[in-house]
């Protein structure tokens, strides 16, 4: 079953073809002003330099976030348009499973963590067997230690920090105890990754019921505390 999956939740956007467990293709691009453009031509760009016509996708998998609002509101409403059109499947993948599924060979507890308004961070935990014991939820970077120790005390492994939000807060987490970050491409979300768990959700999403994943902290309670 090919399947188109994207993720517009973060300043990098990523459009990927998976097809019954074959890679086909990625294309990732930086679009903080204008997802809306880039996705639609990347989307477009992929099928033309895979030889398919977007007529042969037959699931339509996309990021709920958390993330960007606008990101957000542009990935699903196209993801709505296209499965509308096509008449296809649609499903919804949270960003932060992504993002474990990445470094799931680790055996260890993780933290997936994803930018979020300034000092605050988008973060998740899963347990070593990748059950997630920690719900998405916008936290400030601060309190991420204190969380991670009541978590995760005396588990033995050092606990992963993979996400977006490790390079922008790499000084800070790093001076956490009995952590070690992700690097490189891992820290950065896949259409791929996406189209892979998307394929293997066999039950799909009702337009209607898709929503973003936005958990985030009323704006007026962030501000009282910065204040």
């Amino acid at each position: 079953m090919l399947t188109l999956g994207f993720d517009t939740a973060t300043g990098v956007g990523t459009v990927g073809l998976v097809d019954d467990g074959k890679v086909i293709g990625e294309y990732s691009f930086g679009a903080d002003e204008s997802q809306s453009e880039k996705l639609l031509s990347s989307i477009d760009l992929l099928l033309t330099e895979s030889d398919l016509d977007v007529s042969e996708v037959k699931k339509i998998a996309v990021s709920r976030g958390p993330g960007s609002f606008t990101g957000l509101r542009i990935g699903i409403s196209t993801a709505k348009g296209l499965a509308l059109g096509l008449d296809v499947s649609l499903v919804g993948v949270p960003l932060t499973t992504c993002y474990y599924t990445r470094v799931q060979n680790y055996d260890g507890p993780v933290y997936t963590v994803i930018k979020d308004r300034r000092k605050l961070i988008y973060c998740a935990g899963f347990d070593r067997s990748g059950e997630k014991v920690d719900s998405e939820e916008s936290i400030a970077v601060s309190d991420l230690e204190a969380r991670i120790d009541r978590r995760f005390d005396g588990s033995g492994k050092p606990v992963l920090i993979v996400g977006d939000a490790v390079p922008e807060h790499r000084d800070k987490l790093s001076g956490f105890d009995n952590v070690i970050l992700s690097e490189g491409e891992l820290n950065y979300p896949s259409g791929l990754q996406v189209a892979f768990l998307g394929e293997g959700i066999r039950e799909e999403e009702g337009l209607e019921s898709l929503e973003p994943l936005y958990a985030q902290r009323p704006i007026a309670e962030v501000n009282w505390e910065e204040n």
